[in-house]
């Protein structure tokens, strides 16, 4: 017997296999997506703002190993103090003649228990402070608490390790030059100056954006609007290197990502000498924090997030706060290209690693923060922070956090959020100060937001991007700049102490909810695109 099947009923039959397997082929945005060469497409907006490229951010400007480095020291733990034994250790090495890779060499912390009575530092190029695990059983350093804090109050303690040159860049004013564009958009790497002359091919270089009075009142922080709180105008600089030089036009290794222009005041460039170190990293251990367990608080409600749910209100809940110990594991200043990987901090109160103004291409990864100890409120918490330029943070854990993946202040900019997991937190990840600008929160498990927080911090950021992001979010576009969301799983209704947040204000771009879009990663594919798969791959390396 013949079966004769219609054409209707096989073009429906290919249609719907079609329409299924059509569903499982992730979206592209309309701002930023594969072309037909696989390579992606930015599309500008009426002013030439593109979505930037994030790829600079890491240890070399990103997609470069993070080297291992030969030990020249090595300390055993011994009982009691161990501080000094190290501190000699890190300042034997540091007086090596440097490799012609710039490294002395590594101190290795076997092994074990040591109590430290005050912090460590290390202040010259070249040192490596490495230990043998992150688990019970490796290299854990117990920070004893301070009897009385440097410079008086919780937020002026030195790290337990501090990572910090004697100074950072001197700025040549004699060689300024002012951008003569009338706008140079967000993700452009080139533009015209009045002179190229005094300037050649590897100079580093300031890139200044000037925010007059007129910019603070266009964003609605002048006293006008927000009264005693009003912003004052401040300018935002850019750490670049010129990479091609044409006539009067300069171009930089990686965008800008703050629009200069000329109605707020413009722009320049000024050369400058660098007196930051490089080549630290600290690796392979654990830190913890002494606290007084006597010192406790009780929870009544969250003064950050009102609306999750009995579960995560912690009503009642009595909890550790003491604050008379370390704030912070790591503390970066005064230095480019370092790293952290591999270390777990427990109890302390604040960060586990911040990176400060003046900072540039470092890399975190494979870190984990567990069991802060601290008032659950402002300052508090801010477990990943990041205020320099071109960092990236990736595969990092944060256990009751509050801000746990943040960034303060307008010279934070072009950093990176690859791939972390904020567990139990307490409030968002975000740019949490004044025009921190041009972020990337790529394929992050946390509650985000990127919006207006009160009339004292203001707007928080600038031209912020969540890529590919789950938790619930709130996303909101200050004027003159924007903030986008694509292919956030979660809620655009993140609910905050109604006194912090303004709900008013107008919504940041958001496209492809509750479903992930192409490609995967935007961090990676941008790193693909200007350095090769090798780049990528150097980046995915746990050690």
């Amino acid at each position: 017997m013949k079966i004769k099947i219609s054409w209707i009923v096989l073009f429906t039959l290919f249609a719907c296999i079609f329409a299924s397997h059509a569903q499982d082929i992730p979206p592209t945005t309309s701002k930023v997506y594969p072309g037909p060469d696989g390579k992606l497409v930015y599309v500008p907006d009426s002013l030439g703002n593109v979505i930037p490229d994030f790829s600079n951010a890491g240890y070399k400007g990103g997609g470069v190993p993070i080297p291992y480095v030969q030990s020249k020291a090595t300390v055993w733990p011994v009982l009691g103090d161990n501080a000094e034994r190290i501190q000699k250790a890190i300042d034997s090495v540091s007086v090596l003649t440097p490799d012609a890779f710039g490294f002395r060499g590594a101190v290795l912390l076997k092994a074990g228990f040591y109590v430290l009575e005050n912090p460590i530092y290390i202040k010259a190029s070249g040192v490596v402070l490495r230990g043998e695990g992150q688990g019970d059983t490796g290299t854990i350093l117990y920070g004893k608490i301070l009897t009385a804090p440097e410079g008086g109050g919780r937020f002026r303690r030195p790290a337990l390790i501090n990572i910090a040159g004697e100074s950072g860049i001197s700025i040549d004013e004699n060689s300024t030059q002012d951008i003569t564009d009338n706008y140079v958009p967000v993700g452009a790497k080139s533009f015209n100056v009045k002179s190229g002359k005094g300037f050649k091919e590897g100079d580093k270089i300031s890139i200044k954006r000037i925010g007059n009075e007129d910019f603070i009142k266009a964003i609605g922080l002048d006293s006008a609007s927000v009264g005693r709180n009003r912003w004052r105008p401040f300018d935002i600089t850019y750490d670049r290197i010129i990479t091609a030089i044409n006539g009067n036009r300069i171009t930089i290794d990686a965008p800008i990502y703050t629009a200069v222009d000329s109605q707020w005041g413009g722009g320049n460039i000024s050369k400058y000498s660098d007196a930051r170190i490089e080549q630290v990293g600290i690796e392979n251990l654990r830190g913890i924090s002494e606290y007084d367990p006597s010192v406790r608080q009780t929870a009544y409600g969250n003064m950050d997030r009102d609306d999750l749910g009995a579960e995560h209100r912690y009503e009642g809940e009595e909890y550790y706060s003491d604050e008379n110990h370390y704030s912070s594991l790591v503390d970066f200043s005064n230095i480019q290209n370092g790293w952290v990987r591999n270390i777990t901090a427990l109890h302390f109160a604040s960060s586990v690693i911040q990176t400060n103004a003046g900072t540039k291409w470092i890399t975190i990864q494979d870190c984990e923060s567990r069991e802060p100890v601290s008032q659950r409120w402002g300052g508090r918490r801010f477990t990943f922070q990041v205020n320099g330029q071109l960092s990236l943070v990736q595969r990092c854990i944060s256990q009751k956090g509050r801000h746990s993946f943040v960034l303060q202040g307008s010279e934070s900019s072009g950093n990176v959020f690859l791939e972390c997991t904020a567990i139990n937190p307490y409030s968002s990840s975000e740019p949490h100060n004044r025009w921190a600008n041009g972020v990337l929160y790529d394929n992050v498990k946390a509650p985000l937001t990127a919006r207006f927080w009160d009339y004292i911090i203001g707007w928080a950021g600038a031209n912020i991007v969540f890529w590919n992001c789950e938790g619930d979010y709130l996303i909101q576009s200050p004027p003159t700049a924007n903030n986008y969301s694509f292919g956030h799983i979660g809620v655009n209704a993140v609910v905050f102490n109604a006194a912090l947040q303004d709900l008013t204000k107008p919504n940041g771009f958001v496209e492809s909810t509750d479903r992930h879009v192409t490609p995967k990663s935007l961090y990676l594919t941008q790193l693909k695109e200007r350095l090769g798969m090798d780049a990528v791959n150097n980046t995915l390396i746990a050690f």
